[in-house]
């Protein structure tokens, strides 16, 4: 199953030998920023702080584009994934680099005082580059080991962040980094040495072979990716323009787990069982109710993803982390009456929340850098979750403006929507593991050169 394209890539000039010896920390370090920067602004493009005296026809029609966006740059993350690796990772690391250097010319270009439009135009702009940020540089990383590692922390991480942030605060309030998450917009010195970095990427891969045959462009993946956006922004976005009986919950929920399963058959092997893991994990964790916490609980969500992946590493088992996952369900639907009242449970939520979806990631690491992208992508697109909490306003969102808020209101009705997808997505992976029994199927219809985690198998 696969459209034929041909590649060939002349011999170039190998780095010298004294710069190659810091091949492994400057790749690694290119991929952890690399991968945070496009995770960040696909998921809190905008700052909103200077929107406020925006008509609010504008400003509805500015944040009902943001989840649009975001679906755009996550199924671009999947088609640059796919097409690069067709072309060779030398490729891969030149995409990167492009597209990191038009997001910093794009940071450049709107650091004056923006409009409406402008801010339309730019979430847009940022979504695209870095949804082909994202999936050029999981390419790039995959194949090894300290690379793949440093990819999936910065990408997961900024998406944690990005997803949990609250509205940003009042100017002179909060520290640097509340302030850089909840404005979605990394300072440019980060980016230029983002751009760097992955130009020293180029410069240290060895030059591709010239390719005699033509090679096979992954559309299972592409398919894959398709059919799990589409779905969710198509539910989603019909949920919050409905009532949300529980007739209605019961069908989105059928269609989030059915396009989770339809999206896993389309991988190869059982490649698909990190696809139902991250879409159990997606709405799990929009449920948790993140907001208020103090300023100093910051870095703990990616701490604890940090412990999260190393624990699915030790352990390597979906069931583990579908246990955790509904764990989380429960614990966001018991807590949601109280959350704002006490500051402890949303510090406890968000730890619990970057643990779980690192264990979730560590546990089923794909051999191939395409699907990786398409769990990841699955954790980019607001999910159902997120409508049923915006179904109130009618948008995809948690608040009016897109953000946590920390006194919106809540319900347990997410918390027990995400516990019945987490138990449909398991399902899915039993019905998956049945109808293809062995692993060893898991590498159709892939490039014996592609790039791929080295997962012990076990």
């Amino acid at each position: 199953m696969g459209a034929r394209i041909a590649s060939a890539h002349p011999p170039g000039m190998a780095a010298p030998l004294s710069i190659r010896r810091y091949a492994v920390p400057i790749e690694t370090l290119a991929a952890l920023l690399g991968a945070a920067v496009a995770g960040l602004l696909l998921m809190a493009p905008l700052d909103l702080n200077g929107t406020s005296g925006s008509p609010v026809l504008q400003f509805d029609l500015l944040v009902i584009n943001m989840p649009r966006a975001a679906a755009a740059g996550a199924a671009l993350a999947v088609v640059s994934a796919a097409l690069v690796v067709a072309l060779g990772r030398r490729s891969a690391w030149i995409a990167s680099c492009g597209s990191a250097l038009m997001l910093l010319a794009d940071q450049f270009w709107n650091r004056g005082a923006p409009t409406m439009d402008s801010l339309t135009t730019a979430n847009y702009i940022d979504s695209i580059f870095a949804g082909i940020l994202l999936g050029s540089l999981a390419v790039a990383a995959f194949g090894k080991p300290l690379a793949t590692g440093a990819f999936l922390a910065g990408a997961l991480g900024s998406i944690l962040i990005g997803d949990q942030t609250s509205l940003p605060p009042g100017e002179g309030h909060g520290n640097p980094l509340s302030q850089l998450a909840s404005v979605g917009t990394p300072p440019l010195w980060l980016l230029l040495l983002t751009v760097v970095l992955l130009a020293a990427g180029i410069v240290l891969q060895q030059p591709d072979p010239v390719a005699d045959e033509s090679t096979d462009l992954a559309i299972g993946t592409i398919l894959s990716a398709l059919v799990v956006i589409t779905a969710t922004v198509l539910s989603t976005e019909w949920f919050v323009r409905h009532a949300g009986t529980p007739l209605q919950i019961g069908a989105a929920v059928a269609v989030t787990v059915g396009a989770g399963m339809t999206a896993a058959l389309l991988l190869p092997g059982r490649e698909g069982t990190l696809v139902l893991l991250a879409v159990a994990v997606a709405n799990a964790g929009s449920a948790i109710i993140a907001v208020p916490r103090p300023d100093w609980a910051a870095p703990f969500p990616v701490i604890a993803l940090l412990a999260g992946l190393a624990a699915g590493r030790l352990w390597r088992s979906p069931w583990i982390a579908f246990a955790a996952t509904g764990a989380l369900a429960v614990f966001a639907a018991g807590t949601a009456g109280v959350a704002h009242q006490y500051s402890a449970i949303p510090v406890i939520g968000v730890a619990a929340t970057g643990f779980v979806i690192g264990l979730c990631f560590g546990a089923v690491v794909p051999k191939t850098a395409g699907s990786a992208v398409v769990a990841i992508a699955v954790l980019i697109v607001p999910c159902l979750v997120v409508a049923l909490r915006g179904s109130d306003f009618g948008r995809v969102a948690y608040s009016p403006r897109w953000y946590r808020d920390p006194s919106g209101i809540v319900s347990a009705s997410p918390g027990w929507a995400a516990l019945i997808i987490t138990v449909g997505c398991a399902a899915g992976v039993y019905l998956l593991w049945r109808i293809r029994p062995t692993r060893t199927a898991a590498v159709l219809h892939v490039r014996p050169d592609e790039p791929r985690a080295v997962v012990p198998q076990g």
